[in-house]
């Protein structure tokens, strides 16, 4: 059984994520570049900062478990 953590956001982070409407969240998640697998997956046990006004997704590849990370450019 796999285990997994919610998602740890600074506060700017989580404004930012709580802008962005929930089906294009789910294509966020589900679109992240794991180097790896040499796919698109998706990331889990992740967490959210901002870095440059952009949003940075750091987490975990569900398929492998390698880190991955999306960049997610502000408006």
């Amino acid at each position: 059984m796999t285990i997994f953590q919610f998602p740890q956001f600074s506060l700017e982070a989580a404004k930012i994520w709580e802008e962005i409407p929930a089906e294009f969240q789910e294509i966020i998640l589900d679109n992240v570049l794991c180097s790896h697998c040499r796919d698109s997956v998706r990331i889990v046990d992740y967490s959210g900062s901002v870095v440059g006004g952009d949003l940075l997704l750091k987490g975990n590849c569900a398929i492998c478990g390698h880190k991955v990370a999306r960049l997610v450019e502000g408006s």
